[in-house]
């Protein structure tokens, strides 16, 4: 006959373990509920749903509840308060949360641009095999927001975020590729491997509301050629009307030389005067355009490049030509 006292331990030992397989269940079974609501178009309905969990800590719960405020869907667009919610799931690990928090710091939602910030969650989502945070970062790296400009490193966190399927990595890639050199090249492969956690547990993504339109953060531009003495040479021009093509080129426009992206439209004017004053027996055969780009959160951007090319070829000539007088470079489709 078994003992009275063991038979209670045991009794009190399954009531404790049927407990807390409930509360688990609970839980995420009511955060599904407040996805299921969420995707019906009940916003304030998840919004309940999801708050009790919250305050328990449930990454999920916390991170949905950002989503809301940041989209003013079922509450008040806040930003601040979005960035509460994220903060507290990112400090949990919640990988999702870790890469909008970083975006929030980066494009000034919550306050002026914070790249020091912004990096710092973004890359631990990077770690965490987030590929846009990959991309983020390794074009903030190349770029020297937030930390030192580091092409091996930034480099590095591109090549990941290609091989997890982002096309507009592997743009940057190419981009980025002319101004390394084949050892720098070597050490940014050898590099990647080890810099993403292998043991990440991912987010459950099916307790996530899924991204809409306009949730889906951009990333910043590669700052493909670095600007830096043109700028100085835009300092040293000027104030005068300068125009805008040099002498026309005969041909169809498919492909493009562009030699940077500024501010102001004025900025592109002058690098391209500057440019037909240093290096005129080059370029004299080709137009000179300032395209003008919308990029919404990250700005507006004019782009200097020459035209017209039919091939890339051709476009590459010219291009190798600028890079010997010590103008970069890169060949862009046309616009």
């Amino acid at each position: 006959m078994k003992n009275p006292v063991v038979k209670k331990h045991l009794l009190s030992f399954f009531i404790l373990c049927g407990s807390l397989f409930l509360s688990t269940y609970s839980t995420y079974a009511t955060v599904a509920d407040g996805v299921y609501a969420y995707e019906k178009g009940d916003y304030k309905q998840a919004r309940i749903e999801w708050l009790p969990y919250a305050a328990l800590g449930n990454p999920n719960a916390l991170y949905n509840l950002g989503q809301l405020h940041r989209m003013g869907r079922g509450a008040e667009t806040d930003y601040f308060k979005a960035k509460e919610y994220y903060q507290r799931a990112a400090e949990k690990g919640h990988v999702g949360a870790q890469r909008n928090l970083g975006t929030l710091y980066y494009f000034g939602r919550i306050g002026e641009s914070d790249h020091t910030e912004a990096l710092k969650w973004l890359t631990k989502a990077a770690i965490n095999n987030d590929p846009r945070s990959q991309l983020m970062v390794g074009t903030m790296n190349y770029n020297g927001e937030g930390s030192n400009k580091n092409n091996i490193q930034a480099y590095a966190w591109l090549m990941l975020a290609s091989q997890n399927g982002l096309k507009i990595a592997t743009t940057s890639l190419e981009k980025m590729a002319d101004d390394m050199t084949n050892d720098q090249i070597t050490q940014a492969k050898a590099l990647a491997p080890n810099m993403i956690n292998r043991q990440l547990s991912p987010d459950d993504v099916g307790l996530m509301i899924k991204h809409q339109d306009g949730d889906i953060p951009t990333v910043p531009e590669l700052n493909t050629p670095e600007p830096t003495a043109i700028e100085q040479a835009i300092q040293e021009t000027p104030n005068e009307n300068i125009p805008t093509s040099t002498s026309p080129q005969t041909g169809q426009d498919n492909y493009r030389v562009q030699l940077g992206s500024f501010r102001s439209e004025r900025s592109a004017q002058k690098a391209l005067a500057d440019l037909k004053n240093r290096l005129p027996a080059i370029i004299e055969s080709s137009h000179g355009n300032i395209e003008f780009a919308d990029l919404g959160e990250k700005g507006i951007y004019y782009r200097l490049q020459l035209s017209p090319f039919e091939t890339r070829a051709g476009a590459g000539a010219l291009c190798s030509q600028l890079k010997e007088n010590g103008q970069n470079c890169y060949v862009v489709r046309t616009p």
